[in-house]
């Protein structure tokens, strides 16, 4: 196995959002990052910590995100997106149907609404 496959391969077995404790899928199993301490938490067979470096050597496949995770991230990213629809409208290297675009991709953006 290789150490590639964590987010950032010069800390193997440390996961995606670190500063953030939450569930993953590493090799197949659902393991517990806990934040505070920086370490795995198991419970199969029995509760235990983990140093990250236990697990390094695994194949990392991501943080299991919960519905509200997923809705802040995409209300994150339209904000961005509406944000620089907007900053990009007010540039008078675009021309005037170029702008009267932006802001109407700005507006549609923000009518999204709250993700699904």
């Amino acid at each position: 196995m290789t150490t590639q496959n964590w987010p950032d391969p010069k800390h193997p077995g440390v996961p995606m959002f670190p500063d953030r404790s939450g569930k993953h899928a590493v090799s197949g199993k659902l393991l517990f990052w806990y934040s505070d301490i920086q370490k795995w938490v198991t419970s199969i067979p029995i509760s235990a910590t983990k140093e990250p470096n236990y697990f390094a050597e695994c194949e990392y496949h991501g943080p299991v995100l919960t519905h509200t995770q997923i809705n802040e991230m995409l209300a994150a990213e339209r904000q961005w997106c509406a944000d620089a629809c907007r900053a990009m409208s007010f540039d008078n290297h675009y021309t005037k149907t170029q702008r009267d675009a932006l802001e109407e991709a700005e507006n549609a953006i923000r009518n999204l609404g709250a993700a699904p």
